[in-house]
């Protein structure tokens, strides 16, 4: 007989093997039921909706690349320092895995639907925890060195440089999925995107 909480472990794997095998769409519970070789109930049981599946699969995720983006950060660094090792840092996070990435970034999206007081079901409808401490991070850096005044201009920063280093990956991604490489290197495309975003650090 299982024990407590390895039911709930193999959901998880199966739910990963069948989002890299054939993609989002294809997490189902009757999917997830049959390659774990359990009834759809006994995942229902751990995962009572998709939204609490697709949380517990993406929030470790999210968690490890917001380590990696604060881990970048130093209290030496300047403003500009403190943007290219955190666009380093989680640019070498994303592409050693695209399909971690695919999982944080594109799974999340599917299966959402408003709830009854009309936000989304998941808590990926909103930012994570995880995330809102990386931004918080390099937010504190950018205006204690002196490049923003106000915190939450600081915050925005942060978000904007995240949101755009995820678009970056996310062509990646797609042209690793479509075999297609795009015509710059990626580490052109990140060195690209430093340059833009901390000129002085470039």
């Amino acid at each position: 007989m299982p024990k407590r909480g390895e039911t709930a472990a193999r959901i998880m794997t199966a739910a990963r093997e069948i989002v890299k095998a054939s993609g989002p769409d294809s997490l189902t519970f009757d999917a997830v039921a049959a390659r774990v070789g359990v009834s759809k109930q006994a995942v229902l049981y751990w995962y009572p909706n998709k939204a609490r599946l697709i949380e517990a699969l993406v929030r470790p995720a999210l968690e490890a690349e917001s380590a990696a983006g604060q881990g970048a950060i130093t209290r030496k660094a300047n403003p500009s320092e403190a943007i290219r090792a955190y666009i380093g840092a989680l640019a070498v996070f994303h592409t050693s895995d695209l399909d971690r990435f695919r999982l944080m970034y594109v799974t999340p999206q599917i299966g959402q639907r408003p709830g009854r007081n009309g936000q989304m079901l998941t808590t990926l409808g909103r930012i994570h925890p995880a995330t809102n401490e990386m931004y918080d991070k390099l937010a504190e850096r950018l205006v204690e060195g002196g490049r923003y005044p106000r915190l939450i201009d600081a915050r925005r920063a942060a978000a904007a440089i995240h949101t755009a280093l995820l678009g970056l990956i996310l062509r990646m991604a797609m042209a690793d999925a479509l075999n297609a490489p795009l015509r710059l290197r990626d580490d052109a495309l990140v060195e690209a995107l430093v340059g833009v975003m901390a000129p002085e650090a470039a």
